[in-house]
């Protein structure tokens, strides 16, 4: 490892979140003696948020205050002065994470070390529409990212059906990094569950929305068949890769770590059925009392959409966001070492972890 005058220095953005505050928490309790962080920036907004997280760590972090995503100067200013960023802020801003890539690239020019950029992206990019024409579950494979180009694969499917959002800018990610020598790997998860151990959002997104749409319907729902699969990882084994990957860049330069078009990696660890899910949600709501019919209705996107409040999201995020069908397998983190250890018993277990969540939330 390097001395600790030139050790990487790193910025984490989404602190706040619930992916990023899981991370900066394991990045800091790090067991590994190789891996011993003494400080992460962390950019964010406000300047209360900032005193909280200082409070918390002390002088472990180094809150770095900005307006917002379109504070580009900002941005561009505070990656310039880091070698590694994580990025787990929003994944349909191209212009805040294009500049952190431009801010790396002024350290590379500086410094005329590798830098890296660390993008947090979702199996959403990969997904098929259960309700689109001519889909089939037969024929359907999973994606490996040792065997396939993912990245071949999603300019196609970007060719093919227009641009999707969040795609569009993993993409742009790869390429602007090649354009200027800024090494990109994409972590490109499943569904995220968990409790997560950051100091503001500790919940997911999909399970919860999920669960309150079925309290609030009071009768379970899927698009059409709600025969969509999906992976799913645990937000703690997920933080795990990440440290992961930063111990592989700071004791031997990510000796092994895929980059540029190669580098966009998965991190599944288990599956699902969008029928079996909230199947499981209507029986814990119907024990508690709290559900008359738990038979699952089958309805369409515009009625799907209303059911989870997403009316202002267009079809295709509606559709590829929930009852999708996405399955990946995480090949290249296992190659790295990434040994996920929650596992069906954990999956099963936040099932009725997410109502009770949901519940106490007054949802």
């Amino acid at each position: 490892m390097a001395s600790a005058s030139t050790s990487p220095k790193i910025l984490l953005t989404g602190v706040t979140g619930y992916i990023g505050g899981t991370i900066l928490n394991y990045l800091l309790d790090s067991s590994s003696a190789a891996t011993s962080i003494d400080t992460v920036s962390c950019l964010l907004r406000g300047p209360d948020r900032a005193a909280k997280l200082a409070s918390t760590y002390g002088s472990r972090v180094n809150p770095i205050v900005y307006k917002d995503f379109d504070d580009i100067e900002a941005t561009v200013a505070a990656a310039a002065e880091h070698d590694i960023v994580i990025s787990t802020t929003h994944g349909w801003h191209a212009a805040s994470s294009q500049a952190l890539i431009r801010g790396l690239a002024q350290r590379k020019a500086a410094t005329g070390r590798d830098v890296w950029f660390i993008h947090t992206s979702g199996t959403s990019n990969v997904a098929y529409k259960t309700m689109a024409k001519g889909y089939t579950e037969q024929g359907r494979h999973d994606l490996d990212d040792a065997k396939d180009d993912i990245y071949a694969y999603e300019k196609e499917r970007e060719q093919k059906e227009g641009p999707y959002g969040q795609r569009t800018m993993e993409l742009a990610v790869v390429d602007t990094g090649l354009e200027l020598g800024v090494k990109t790997l994409v972590i490109m998860s499943p569904t995220i569950y968990g409790l997560g151990s950051g100091l503001w959002n500790k919940l997911s997104i999909q399970l919860p929305m999920l669960a309150s749409a079925v309290l609030k319907n009071k009768r379970p729902a899927v698009l059409g068949e709600g025969k969509g699969v999906w992976d799913h990882v645990h937000v703690d084994d997920l933080a795990e890769l990440y440290v992961l990957v930063v111990r592989r860049i700071i004791e031997n330069g990510g000796e092994g770590v895929p980059t540029g078009k190669k580098g966009i990696i998965f991190s599944s660890n288990g599956r699902f059925s969008w029928l079996d899910v909230t199947r499981g949600m209507a029986d814990v709501l119907h024990e508690k009392g709290l559900l008359a019919d738990r038979e699952v209705q089958s309805v369409g996107v515009s009625d799907m959409k209303k059911i989870l409040g997403l009316e202002g999201a267009t079809d295709d995020i509606a559709q590829l966001s929930y009852f999708s069908d996405s399955r990946t397998l995480s090949s290249v983190a296992r190659s790295l070492g990434w040994n996920p250890t929650r596992g069906e018993e954990a999956w099963k277990r936040e099932i009725q972890d997410v109502v009770e969540a949901v519940l106490a939330k007054g949802a």
